[in-house]
């Protein structure tokens, strides 16, 4: 069942064969435009006033048709230059508009058709990182699902490179969506029990009631309790409406679910998040956890996240802790939860404590 037709479908770059329409933004950059066309033998039809060119073309030769128009265009002509991709025979009209991007657009489009490739094949691995309360660290609170992509020879993809292949591909909304099903999904056939905390990017979610309802498919499917599942919030630093982040994370809410912030102290922003949004979970920002048994600034921070927290009577996670020190003092803080290399690295199956 399709909940969001962005979401759920994963769109062609460009048909086999069609039109790559552009509008330079100057007659300069029209120059360049032509003379790289010619360097491969390339007809482009121009409009009586020349603001309009054209340039048929068959896959799989757009890539180089591409790299040879854009080859001796400055970076600001590749995003002011505006593009259009049309299929054989037509010409846009007035529907067409919403579709109109830049050649920057559709040049790093067209370097990621991998990432879409990959999401048509399903080919999206999760590895688990516990989460240990402060007072045990042999059976963990839960785990996290971390994302991985893999490339048809097996390569990993790391979850940095899917991001931003998504972003030049206008494919986030896709991935984030379909990184969240993979996540789940895979969490169960790792036999992972008990908690799981599963990353989402704000960004990718216009309206939470239809972009999210997949995903609470999923969990359903895979008979998980809902009250074990955290949603939590990635790049909380970035976020730019608080109204629209607020409103996500009201609808897990009532769906059942806990929701968590990502990077908490990274800024003043997300300290200013925490009274409208209210989350279950907080985790203090790695940058602050490092080394903090050294540096007496971040001892103050983070001493004062962890009393302001508990006084709000929200959870807190310290991660990417990798260092003893670190962890003796966050211990004597009394932080609920710890995270990081020294406790337990990403796996592919459940944390299993080592003999004594």
């Amino acid at each position: 069942m399709t909940y969001c037709e962005k979401c759920d479908s994963i769109p062609e770059i460009a048909p086999q064969t069609g039109t790559l329409f552009l509008w330079p933004p100057v007659a300069h950059t029209t120059g360049k435009i032509l003379a790289g066309a010619k360097s491969i033998s390339l007809d482009v039809e121009k409009s009586p006033s020349v603001a309009t060119l054209s340039i048929k073309y068959s896959r799989p030769g757009l890539r180089a048709l591409i790299d040879a128009i854009a080859k001796d265009l400055l970076p600001e002509e590749l995003v002011d230059t505006k593009a259009l991709i049309m299929p054989e025979n037509r010409t846009p009209e007035i529907d067409d508009i919403a579709r109109l991007t830049s050649l920057n657009a559709i040049r790093a489009a067209i370097g990621a058709e991998w990432l879409g490739d990959l999401l048509r094949d399903n080919r999206l691995n999760s590895v688990f990182q516990p989460i240990f309360p402060i007072n045990n660290f042999n059976v963990p609170f839960a785990h996290e699902c971390l994302i991985r992509g893999a490339a048809p020879d097996g390569t990993v993809i790391n979850p940095g490179q899917l991001f931003d292949a998504a972003q030049s591909a206008t494919l986030l909304f896709q991935l984030d969506r379909a990184a969240r099903a993979a996540n789940v999904r895979n969490a169960t056939k790792a036999g992972i029990n008990g908690n799981l905390f599963i990353n989402f990017t704000p960004s990718s979610i216009y309206d939470p009631d239809s972009c999210l309802r997949s995903t609470i498919e999923v969990v359903e499917e895979c008979e998980l309790d809902r009250k074990n599942v955290v949603f939590e919030v990635i790049e909380t630093e970035k976020v730019r409406s608080t109204a629209h982040l607020s409103a996500i994370l009201e609808s897990y809410r009532s769906s059942g679910f806990r929701v968590a912030l990502d990077d908490v102290g990274s800024g003043y922003s997300t300290l200013n998040l925490l009274p409208e949004l209210r989350p279950d979970i907080i985790k203090i920002d790695r940058e602050l956890v490092d080394h903090v048994d050294h540096d007496n600034y971040k001892q103050a921070i983070v001493s004062k996240l962890i009393a302001l927290a508990k006084q709000l009577e929200i959870e807190v996670i310290a991660e990417g802790i990798e260092r003893q020190e670190e962890l003796d003092f966050l211990i004597e803080h009394d932080v609920d939860y710890v995270q990081g290399f020294l406790l337990g690295r990403p796996a592919n199956g459940p944390f299993v404590a080592n003999p004594a």
